[in-house]
């Protein structure tokens, strides 16, 4: 869980005196302090700890806020029964007016008691940090079809799975969020799963084994918490196949989700499977990489050869340009240049290719060939 100033008083049973609406920050560290300016020595994000012993008068206690909402420090504890009994009106009315978070420590409470809790939490996510740069080493590694199955089930057993697996893809805007939502999610429906980020989408190996509610039913919870969250996200399953076929699956949930956006648009709450396929089944049911990426080169090789380095951002453009339906304007947005210099790029494509983008067959190979390369690679 997300240590904010939010839920550290909510722990420790306080109140907020200010800025409910800014206290969902992060909290990246805490300090105690009694410097009239600390602000020097702070990096933005910290906790501030305080009794306030210099802060004498309301010009000083109005001038600390302001330096602390400007420096986007976290918020303010302010410890009562030392210099002052109750927190100074001026600097309570400075932070409503900043929406700058502020509460107060009593006597009885000290800082230590405040400060422990908050390493004690950093700790834990720097841990669940960890553990997620492991599970992202893990599936980066199984993803790659280069272990044998054995060991690949080695290197999934200390993640709870086993001989059956399925794969659960969402996209999402910041999926770096959402990854500890997805893991807590699926340990409240009982389900073993590894959770990690590849190729932008957030994704899930869970365990087949027990699990009750298929994969689909599965990812459609989990969308659903997910959505609650963060606003749009679009989810897909694979069907449950064995381990050692879990690249075929991460193709199978990545393809699905990707067919679906073309067919139902960038929004859409049912859940993809593989029944949303559709030419996608094609490529997924190659299962020799070197037939399939033979097949890409006679149609991309010209391109990637014929223009070294520059083959590279050609095949991007012409990727967006097909994504976006052929439409410039869409397509040079997505690319961050003009739309004259997509138009150059698309031409070329065609010139060293001998394509031409106006032929439906010849599109659709385009297509076909830019998906198989990324499933083969």
């Amino acid at each position: 869980m997300e240590l904010t100033v939010e839920s550290l008083i909510a722990e420790l049973g306080l109140e907020l005196s200010s800025g409910q609406g800014s206290a969902k920050a992060h909290v990246r560290w805490v300090h105690i302090t009694e410097l009239v300016d600390p602000t020097p020595w702070l990096k933005g994000g910290e906790l501030l700890l305080t009794t306030g012993i210099q802060l004498t008068g309301p010009k000083v206690q109005h001038e600390l806020i302001e330096r602390l909402a400007e420096h986007e420090i976290a918020g303010l504890g302010f410890g009562t029964g030392f210099a002052h009994k109750k927190l100074p009106v001026a600097l309570v009315n400075a932070a409503r007016k900043r929406g700058f978070p502020v509460f107060e420590v009593p006597y009885e409470l000290p800082f230590i008691a405040i400060t422990e809790r908050v390493f004690a939490q950093l700790v834990d996510e720097r841990y669940e940090m960890l553990q997620r740069s492991m599970a992202g080493d893990v599936l980066a590694e199984a993803l790659t079809g280069n272990l044998y199955p054995e060991e690949l089930l080695g290197k999934l057993r200390p993640f709870g799975i086993g001989e059956q697996a399925a794969v659960l893809a969402f996209a999402m805007s910041d999926p770096a969020i959402g990854a500890p939502l997805l893991e807590r999610a699926l340990q409240r429906a009982g389900v073993h799963s590894l959770v990690a980020i590849r190729a932008g989408l957030l994704c899930a190996v869970i365990d087949i084994d027990g699990v009750e509610p298929d994969p689909v039913e599965l990812a459609g919870r989990a969308r659903t918490e997910l959505a609650a969250r963060l606003g749009d996200v679009r989810a897909a399953a694979s069907r449950p196949a064995a381990t050692h076929s879990l690249r075929l699956s991460f193709h199978e949930a990545r393809c699905a989700l990707e067919a679906a956006r073309l067919r139902n648009g960038e929004t859409g709450d049912a859940i993809a499977s593989y029944r949303d396929l559709g030419a996608f089944q094609l490529l997924l049911s190659l299962q020799d990489d070197d037939a399939l990426m033979s097949y890409c080169r006679g149609v991309l090789g010209p391109v990637e050869q014929g223009e070294g380095e520059y083959g590279d951002e050609l095949l991007r453009s012409l990727d967006v340009f097909i994504e976006n339906n052929g439409h410039w304007e869409r397509a040079a947005s997505a690319l961050y240049c003009h739309r004259h210099t997509l138009r150059y790029r698309i031409r070329r494509v065609e010139q060293l290719t001998g394509r031409d983008f106006s032929r439906a067959r010849d599109r659709i190979e385009f297509w076909l060939a830019l998906r198989g390369r990324e499933l083969a690679r």
